[in-house]
């Protein structure tokens, strides 16, 4: 079975008591795991009803213990074994004697890059439980997952769009998610993602984007600010489009300085990214490195930053200074106080 075919049974409420989830594709395996606690655990008694172990440092006696022990207040239990090939051959035999006979309470997850299909407990999974495969998309597979992704944000993206962020950023299904959603934060509120916005918002050089700035400074970051700032105007980025995303990145630090010792990670993603009912883990480490970096920061530094902002802007409409240099000068101001 292929990971949308487990997609599609898991949204059918069919869920197996055994699975071996196998092949080289983590973020996909991720994902399922995810879309299968969500199914079968609720979040106030997961410190009961789930558990993670690993193969590399335990014995099969333990996992058969953990999958034999009754939910709280569920159905079911979900337990995960990472690294089952590294389990012995003994541990293995004794986990497929299991499997002859899984427990009804427990939703038993074994993940494995490869597991030896010679060996018993491969093919007592394929009798017993549901083996699915996780191996690296096709290219059209990878477009395909995009512009899915791209569209659960309700968001579209033109073709040539499309083909340019696949080739900008390959086939690891990480970081390609990591990109997307930086190009829909960029994007917003555009409702259609053309070819420019992937430019700018994903760069020609890898860690020399829009987005690479803006954190550069945040970190208070300045020999690095000043060279990605030059090398987005070779690319030919407009200043003032710097200038409006910098002045956002410093309206967001004002806000969470103000609340700095109080503000959570989820008071943090509502004032950077805008209200929402979820935040993915995405979302809440980069809210943690916003936390962390306005404690560079002092609130009259904040204020001052926005000082330069506004007289930077009224020197460039006005023609005192090109626009390139106006910004580069008040890059300087901003990091140096």
């Amino acid at each position: 079975m292929k990971y949308k075919q487990f997609i599609v049974e898991l949204e059918a409420g069919k869920v197996a008591s055994a699975y071996l989830f196998e092949g080289e594709e983590d973020y996909l395996k991720e994902e399922a795991l995810k879309k299968l606690k969500k199914k079968i655990i609720s979040s106030e008694y997961e410190d009961f009803n789930y558990e993670r172990l690993s193969g590399a440092n335990i014995s099969a006696g333990q996992i058969i213990e953990s999958a034999n022990t009754f939910p709280l207040q569920a159905k079911r239990r979900l337990v995960v074994v990472e690294e089952v090939d590294k389990l012995s051959d003994e541990d293995q035999k004794a986990l497929s004697r299991y499997l002859d006979s899984p427990a009804g309470t427990t939703c038993l997850v074994c993940t494995a890059e490869k597991l030896d299909k010679r060996k018993r407990l491969y093919k007592t999974f394929l009798e017993k439980g549901k083996v699915v495969s996780f191996y690296p998309l096709w290219e059209g597979e990878v477009i395909a997952w995009i512009k899915g992704k791209i569209e659960k944000e309700r968001k579209r993206i033109s073709p040539p769009a499309l083909l340019y962020f696949k080739d900008r950023v390959g086939n690891d299904l990480r970081e390609v998610n990591n990109e997307i959603e930086k190009l829909v934060l960029y994007t917003h509120p555009k409702r259609v993602i053309e070819k420019k916005d992937v430019e700018e918002a994903v760069g020609e050089d890898k860690g020399m984007g829009i987005f690479d700035l803006t954190k550069a400074v945040r970190e208070k970051a300045l020999s690095r600010a000043l060279f990605i700032f030059c090398r987005l105007l070779e690319r030919g980025e407009e200043p003032m489009r710097v200038h409006s995303l910098i002045t956002r990145e410093m309206r967001i630090l004002l806000r969470i300085k103000e609340r700095e010792e109080k503000v959570s990670s989820q008071e943090a993603c509502s004032i950077i990214f805008g209200p929402r009912s979820y935040y993915s883990q995405w979302y809440t480490n980069i809210a943690a490195e916003y936390i962390q970096a306005v404690r560079k920061f002092s609130l009259s530094q904040l204020i001052a930053a926005f000082k330069h902002l506004v007289e930077t802007e009224a020197s460039i409409k006005t023609g005192k200074e090109e626009p390139a240099i106006a910004i580069e000068r008040m890059i300087l101001r901003i990091l140096q106080s």
